[in-house]
């Protein structure tokens, strides 16, 4: 049996100072008196002077300390080791169980990236109990692959591409395409690596293969987002209950995209060299983010968790510390509304989301291939595209629902038809709203400001309907299917 050394060391030290009091304690007796001197041989007889047994004690305490030095430098060293051997085992934590797990690659400065370091403190800082992820470096295109899988299973059926349609019969972004692969290379270069929920890994971007040092330099934001994730992504995002809405999974995702972020922003407080060098990338045009090519509409809707999360997060956390944000995964935010606006999220009396009722979404007896509801911070991105920042936010302030309903043109048209039904407040919030649009409208299409109009092949109307407090935009491939729709939305 093994004696545990740090109570073995206690054990001695305490036996040592128990022999030292009693020796202090302890008091020569005074000789018995003697009333007559007694014999020579007798006196021989006699024990030692009390000075010399007083002296031998002394002596065989100094042995005594000796030899418990001794064994305190012996378990010193012991312990010395077996904290060696902890910190090997945690380092070899980051390939456990990974057959053929590739070298790890060095840095500049010969030192490997220390992952798992990194995840234990980050862990202890945002007060997580779990064990550190499991680590292993592949290529940047692997890492790209292990999203685009994940986002798949978010938005099964090909949702996303039916999204971008949407999109594209609206106008916003040029053509049909699929948004995914150009999220998934987004989301490697945002977070230089991804957690694996199926392999219960830690994919991080090798640095030979990454588009460029930004990448890497991201590894502390990757490592925080896959510790979240781990914890968190089953609750958040459950594919079994089919998937969510725009408004509703952007929201979502800012809540563990700004969770990690603010992580990663005060772990770099304590280690300012994983400091974000760039978050702003907008102005190089050679910046990873940049270099993937995704339409500008797409690009803002990708980028909003982690700005306006950030932010989000940091709220939660000066109302509640970290209590409040593991909470707030029991009860995540509903749109990216509470998002923008977190005292509307942290209000106990939150009002529930409005939906828009249609008593038939039928065009030519044929339902939509598309219904989703897009939220503020779509409705602001969309304004922003031909109005400035403020006029954008204003118009969309007020927004209470919306819903985006896209059907396939006949006839072989580049673009399908689309109607994005809104509601606000009031009626003074959709008049910002159909203000900005219009302006919009003019933009995209040079039009004198007519809220009807032909052009281009497209059939365009914007028309105020639910007693001036809703908005509707229809953009058709016909005359007929324009004629249809505004039946159908009013």
């Amino acid at each position: 049996m093994k004696f545990n050394p740090a109570t073995l060391l206690v054990v001695l030290l305490a036996l040592g100072g128990a022999a030292a009091l009693l020796l202090v304690g302890a008091k020569p007796e005074p000789p018995p008196a003697v009333s007559a001197p007694a014999p020579a041989a007798a006196v021989k007889a006699e024990a030692p002077p009390p000075g010399d047994a007083t002296s031998k004690a002394v002596d065989d305490l100094k042995k005594e300390i000796v030899l418990l030095q001794g064994q305190i430098e012996y378990l010193e060293g012991q312990n010395n080791a077996l904290k060696d051997e902890n910190a090997q085992l945690i380092q070899k934590l980051g390939t456990l169980g990974m057959k053929d797990a590739p070298k790890m690659n060095l840095k500049d400065d010969d030192v490997p990236p220390d992952f798992v370091g990194m995840g234990l403190e980050m862990m202890k800082m945002r007060k997580l109990h779990a064990l550190p992820l499991v680590t292993t470096a592949i290529s940047q295109e692997e890492v790209e692959i292990v999203i685009l899988a994940w986002l798949k299973r978010q938005q099964p059926n090909e949702e996303a591409k039916k999204f971008a349609r949407g999109l594209a019969a609206l106008g916003w972004i040029p053509e049909a395409i699929d948004p995914l692969p150009l999220r998934a290379a987004l989301l490697a270069r945002q977070l230089g690596g991804w957690y694996d929920e199926e392999s219960e890994t830690m994919y991080t971007v090798d640095p030979a293969t990454a588009s460029g040092p930004a990448v890497t330099a991201n590894e502390p934001l990757g490592i925080a987002f896959g510790q979240l994730l781990r914890e968190y992504g089953s609750v958040l995002f459950q594919p079994q209950h089919g998937p969510l809405k725009t408004d509703m999974r952007l929201a979502r995702e800012s809540l563990i995209a700004g969770d990690a972020g603010l992580t990663r922003f005060l772990f770099s407080l304590q280690n300012p060299a994983s400091a974000p060098k760039d978050d702003l990338p907008a102005e190089d045009p050679d910046h990873p983010l940049n270099q993937v090519p995704m339409p500008a509409y797409l690009r803002q809707l990708a980028l909003f968790p982690f700005a306006g999360g950030f932010d989000f997060a940091q709220t939660l956390h000066s109302a509640g510390n970290f209590a409040q944000l593991n909470a707030a995964y029991s009860r995540p935010p509903v749109s990216t509304a509470e998002v923008i606006e977190p005292e509307v999220y942290l209000d106990q009396e939150r009002p529930a989301p409005v939906e828009i009722q249609l008593s038939d979404v039928k065009l030519k007896g044929v339902l939509p291939y598309l219904d989703d509801r897009l939220g503020k911070f779509a409705c602001v991105a969309a304004l922003r595209t031909h109005n400035d920042d403020e006029a954008a936010s204003l118009g969309a302030r007020g927004l209470v629902a919306d819903r985006l309903l896209a059907w396939t043109a006949d006839g072989g048209a580049k673009r399908d038809h689309a109607a994005w039904q809104t509601l606000f407040m009031d009626k003074a919030s959709a008049d910002a709203f159909y203000k900005a649009m219009l302006n919009c409208l003019k933009e995209t299409y040079e039009t004198k400001g007519e809220n009807e109009f032909t052009t281009q092949g497209r059939f365009v109307s914007l028309l105020r309907n639910r007693g001036d407090a809703g908005v509707v935009l229809i953009e058709a491939a016909s005359e007929e299917a324009r004629a249809a729709l505004k039946h159908l939305m009013k």
